[in-house]
């Protein structure tokens, strides 16, 4: 199907055809020739056009230097598809030999030559392969190892040599996650974690309860996150068909990334290497880790049932931690704490604080940890301020935070930048929220109504648009403050407004001993809709509160939109009188042409 689900489900290319998708939906038709890569990429996966291509142009290349070595008398092999026909065929009998009797151990070393080759279909075929030979192993338990002395010294030789080749098997499926090429990349991933069930169920059934292998998870981790080659589709297959999919997955990948992150975190360690550990993590690290956490939707909950990469063998007596909805959370706290420590770019640091309060602050042990992060942001200023108001706002009213002086930092905030700046209509509707209790002093909501009045004199259409409405709201929320809008001076001279602009402290800034003028002088805006909105002020305030999300998305080309689609009531006149000679009498040219 064109959608990419089939009767077994979501398949290999349906998160092509998502991206193609949200990408043609929310572009205009001028801008839908953007979603031509998208496009392209969702008909490769399914017909490997790109793939055939170029397999057929490595072929043309070494027939032609078959050729020129062969005028040359340079002895050169050339790869053909009778040769790639008997390799594979090698490799099936070599397996069937090794499966059937351990006499025939040794052609495993004969395979993993193959799946070293350049020649693509037989390394292909060679490393899956290994593939069945190593799970075969484990589930008959030929690579555990054992604390109990064997009494046969050629079985325990032949276990550490099988259990030395199994680990240059498992090196050389992470150097396929570097690959260049997405599938092979995927295919590693799969193989790889296809061999941590094997080993799991192998050490499980050893010790009567679960066992995870996550020395060998973190491998692939680490691997994946710190690698440049590694691309969207091996990410999006490790969050699609493993970190949604299965509990003790996410759990370990999330202490992994606590680990990674970690400044003590040693890479050598364990593993017969000298140390070299950088005493900073790549920024390539940052970028990936927080791509997929970001992607992860599933949570888990001690009310649903677990679903283990690594199946629970049926003796076990005790409860391990991957069914435990605590070690989930405090796994889930401590990877989300461990990045945010980190050096972070200015676009993952906005994106962070853009999904705090939906998808962080929900899920952790203990949100006031986060009080630091969100601290530090909201005092930074700028754009970065507005996001962390959400999150931070969700931690006091949920969360019982004390912060001082909120109101004043928001205040701050509350410039002739908020109207440009790419956050407006988030930041608008949090100040809402904000301004929305009954319990706010009368001299506080006046300071920001009197703010919200000044900046509308000098802010653009589309700001001035959302102001009015909010300070119409802020008056009908808070009776208090009507006398904004219906102070009279004492004499008919013109008299000075006490509101001190420049004040930061919003009750010595004089706001409710102020008046609402500018509301008056914009009645008179350029703009006839403006002036309209700003006229209902003059009116009984027997109209509801304003739906302000119908205001915060206005801009230019919506203001030209709505008005070059109005339909007139009244046609204008345009009649004029028609002319009767060439030049009219009275004019310059008539004239010109008397003379």
């Amino acid at each position: 199907m064109a959608s990419g689900i089939g009767y077994r489900g979501t398949n290999r290319c349906f998160p092509f055809w998502e991206d193609f998708q949200q990408c043609y939906f929310s572009s205009t038709e001028k801008a839908r020739a953007d979603c031509v890569p998208a496009r392209d990429d969702y008909l490769e996966c399914l017909h490997h056009f790109k793939e055939i291509a170029r397999v057929r142009a490595i072929q043309t290349v070494e027939r032609n230097n078959y050729a020129k070595n062969k005028a040359n008398g340079t002895d050169h092999k050339i790869i053909s598809a009778k040769d790639d026909k008997s390799t594979v065929e090698r490799v099936h009998k070599l397996e069937a030999n090794v499966l059937s009797s351990h006499q025939n151990l040794n052609d495993i070393v004969e395979i993993y030559n193959i799946a070293q080759s350049t020649n693509a279909e037989a390394a292909f075929t060679a490393v899956n392969s290994l593939g069945r030979i190593y799970s075969a192993m484990w589930t008959k338990g030929l690579l555990k190892r054992t604390k109990q002395p064997q009494q046969d010294a050629a079985a325990a030789k032949v276990g550490e040599w099988l259990r030395d080749n199994y680990r240059q098997y498992t090196d050389l499926l992470r150097s396929m996650l570097g690959h260049q090429e997405a599938p092979i990349q995927v295919t590693a991933l799969r193989l790889h974690v296809q061999m941590m069930d094997k080993e799991g169920q192998a050490l499980g059934r050893a010790a009567s309860s679960y066992v995870f292998p996550n020395d060998s998870f973190l491998e692939i981790v680490e691997t994946v996150l710190n690698s440049d080659a590694t691309s969207e589709h091996l990410l999006r297959t490790l969050v699609d068909s493993y970190l949604n999919s299965y509990d003790d997955l996410r759990l370990y990948f999330y202490r992994n990334v606590a680990k990674l992150a970690s400044p003590d975190y040693d890479p050598f360690k364990n593993r017969g290497k000298k140390s070299a550990r950088k005493d900073t993590v790549s920024d390539t690290f940052v970028r990936q880790a927080f791509a997929v956490m970001s992607q992860i939707r599933t949570v888990f909950s001690a009310d649903s049932d677990s679903s283990l990469w690594i199946a629970q063998p049926k003796a076990s007596g005790n409860e391990p931690d991957v069914v435990r909805a605590s070690a989930h959370t405090r796994a889930f706290s401590e990877a989300w704490l461990a990045l945010m420590r980190l050096p972070l770019t200015a676009d993952i640091y906005k994106q962070i604080l853009l999904t705090m309060h939906k998808r962080i602050v929900p899920y952790m042990a203990d949100a006031k940890s986060l009080m630091d992060f969100l601290s530090t942001s909201y005092e930074t200023g700028g754009a970065v301020s507005l996001l962390a108001l959400n999150g931070l706002f969700t931690l006091m009213t949920e969360h019982n935070l004390n912060y001082p002086n909120f109101y004043e930092k928001l205040y701050a905030l509350l410039d002739r930048n908020v109207f440009h700046v790419k956050y407006r209509a988030r930041f608008f509707r949090l100040l809402e929220t904000f301004l929305g209790s009954s319990h706010l002093p009368a001299y506080l909501v006046a300071a920001f109504a009197k703010r919200l009045a000044r900046l509308a004199l000098f802010a653009p259409p589309a700001g001035a648009v959302t102001a009015i409405p909010l300070i119409y709201n802020l008056l009908k929320a808070h009776p208090s403050c009507m006398v904004l809008i219906h102070r009279m001076s004492e004499d008919d001279a013109e008299s000075t407004d006490p509101f001190v602009e420049d004040e930061p402290d919003l009750a010595k800034c004089n706001a409710l001993q102020s008046s609402l003028w500018e509301l008056e002088s914009l009645q008179h805006h350029y703009y006839p809709n403006i002036a309209t909105l700003a006229r209902l002020f003059s009116e009984p305030f027997h109209k509801p509160q304003f739906m302000l999300e119908d205001f915060l998305d206005h801009t230019y080309a919506t203001f030209f939109e709505s008005d070059t689609g109005r339909k007139s009531k009244k046609p204008p006149a345009l009649a004029t009188q028609p002319p009767i000679s060439l030049v009219r009498a009275g004019d310059a040219l008539s004239d010109f042409m008397a003379v």
